[in-house]
């Protein structure tokens, strides 16, 4: 059975990506492999059939019948079968987590950081900058993300830029508030015999504070546990003992943070059956699906744990270099983006903010009717946040609406030899002339980006457009607008790449040789898209000389000749 994975990107920059996973499950083979599934489905099956069998007209849905001890057999067997984990610790009351949905998410992070090289300034000046080392805040009696962490969905492979392997390993902390948690994890991580490579730690629940520089919540509780390991001292030195707060150089460095943060925001929320089938809710304790505020102003669940997310990463900036939380609602989403938009560093830099969908199926056996007719995927959301500079052409700001290609015809003759001459003159021309923006015109050869990546291919005529004022020799931004940061790319708000080549290398019977231009544009913050659209918007018509105002231009031409 093969795992399938695809990130697509967002087709507007105010959209998230999707990522879908696909982790193949027959029951049937499962249960002839493993006993303990085996046992658990004839159960399932028995229930159901019973209820079925009742003169009641409701027919019992799977799900309706599936109970803790099936969802862990069926957790244990698809670890073991796809990643060759082991998870013999999953008690019952506590959270047992959807193997598809935590997959999603692990494939989504690995994604995340093989692009630090094309979309972060620094990784691409200083090549391969990864500490090799992550946090899992809420690891939970699972430990299920560094257990997936270490496996060949996410570090054993070379694509890290390590040449041996093993001769570099992921070192991952796992923490939790819940004591049973602890224990549950560590009996996981030793089972697979992880020790050397995972750390379970036991926190202490940490409330966030109002201030926006100082940590306070869930990374401090993480990175107070980590200082004190010695896998994760930074060059040999003894950090532990260092409890300075206000000095961020007293805590390790880290890759990257991730997190499935409580999504309740009161017990009262646990409690209640669910809306639609009043079913009670999935087994989860307080610790796991509760988190309130200290703050009484503040928001609960989800989105206030993240809000102290958000808070402590202020506090530490680059210490990590990714910070990213798995979302239960859309609404949640739109809440921690819109205030990312205002933080400190990142000040609405659309490139260091990507968000995801993530996608996937609900797991049932491959041959049921059910699996054939049903087309319903479970959908979650992911956030992520940098304080690193990205890189002008980092592929979360590419702008895909509006012209993206055209044609232009032009008319060869003794003063046009050359077609794509004319048309790199015309584009220089309408650069020069846009009204209110000093623009820097750069007329080159480079190869066309896929995502924000070099496409390989030939390279070709390019005019590259930029703000004039961002064109300075050091790189250093002159920041002259209230929308300008310190932490915009080397470009500026915008970059506009303007490709030329010829569509057809033959005149026809009118001497025209028709030219495409084709457009990749990315703009970092909101300014600079509303610059590009009325940049490029007009593009098509001045270019080819077909708008209203190239018509009288040109019949008063006309009329002059004549």
């Amino acid at each position: 059975m093969t795992v399938n994975y695809q990130l697509t990107p967002s087709s507007t920059t105010s959209s998230p990506d999707t990522s879908r996973f696909s982790l193949p499950c027959e029951f049937d083979q499962l249960a002839s492999a493993y006993p303990e599934f085996h046992h658990e489905l004839e159960g399932l099956n028995k229930r159901r059939k019973k209820h079925n069998n009742d003169r009641s007209p409701k027919k019992y849905s799977l799900s309706s019948q599936v109970n803790h001890s099936f969802n862990a057999a069926l957790t244990r067997a698809l670890l073991h079968s796809h990643f060759g984990l082991y998870m013999p610790s999953l008690p019952e009351g506590r959270l047992c987590p959807p193997v598809p949905n935590r997959c999603n998410y692990v494939a989504w992070l690995k994604q995340l950081l093989l692009r630090n090289s094309t979309d972060l300034h620094r990784f691409g000046n200083a090549g391969n900058n990864l500490q090799y080392k992550g946090i899992d805040i809420g690891t939970g009696v699972s430990a299920i993300y560094p257990l997936l962490l270490t496996s060949s969905l996410f570090a054993k492979s070379n694509e890290f830029g390590s040449n041996d392997t093993l001769s570099t390993k992921w070192k991952f902390i796992a923490t939790d508030i819940d004591p049973i948690a602890i224990e549950s994890a560590s009996k996981n991580v030793q089972a697979n015999h992880l020790q050397d490579e995972i750390c379970v730690a036991l926190v202490k629940e940490s409330p966030s504070s109002s201030t926006s520089n100082v940590a306070r919540g869930p990374l401090l509780a993480a990175m107070d546990a980590a200082k004190k390991e010695s896998m994760f001292k930074q060059g040999g030195a003894d950090i532990s003992h260092n409890n300075e707060l206000d000095n961020v150089e007293c805590y390790p460095r880290f890759d990257f943070v991730m997190t499935n943060p409580p999504f309740y925001a009161s017990v009262e929320e646990v409690a209640t059956p669910r809306a639609g089938d009043k079913r009670s809710r999935t087994d989860i304790s307080i610790n796991e699906g509760v988190y309130a505020s200290a703050d009484v102003t503040s928001e609960g669940g989800e989105v206030g744990f993240i809000s102290a997310l958000i808070t402590d990463s202020s506090f530490f900036q680059n210490h990590v270099t990714w910070y990213t939380s798995l979302i239960a609602k859309r609404s949640s989403l739109d809440t921690i983006y819109h205030k990312l938009q205002s933080v400190e560093g990142i000040w609405g830099n659309r490139g260091q903010i990507r968000t995801v969908e993530f996608q996937h199926n609900n797991i049932y056996d491959e041959n049921s009717e059910r699996k054939k007719n049903d087309h319903n995927v479970r959908v979650r959301w992911g956030i992520a946040w940098t304080f690193e500079r990205t890189v002008g052409r980092v592929s979360s700001c590419r702008v895909r609406g509006g012209p993206q290609s055209f044609v232009v015809s032009i008319a060869v003759s003794d003063d046009v030899i050359d077609a794509n001459d004319e048309v790199s003159s015309r584009l220089l021309t309408y650069f020069s002339e846009v009204r209110d923006l000093s623009l820097k015109c750069i007329d080159q050869c480079r190869e066309r980006n896929t995502d924000g990546m070099p496409s390989g291919g030939t390279k070709m005529r390019c005019i590259t457009v930029i703000e004039e004022r961002f064109s300075t020799s050091d790189g250093t931004p002159a920041l002259q607008h209230e929308q300008d940061n310190t932490n915009l790319p080397q470009e500026g708000h915008f970059v506009i790449d303007a490709f030329i080549s010829t569509k057809n290398t033959q005149q026809n019977s009118s001497n025209n040789v028709d030219v495409e231009v084709s457009l990749e544009v990315f703009a970092h913050t909101a300014f600079g898209t509303s610059l590009v659209n009325k940049i490029c918007g007009q593009l098509p018509g001045e270019i080819g000389r077909t708008n209203r105002r190239w018509r009288r231009l040109l019949k008063r031409q006309e009329a002059d000749m004549c």
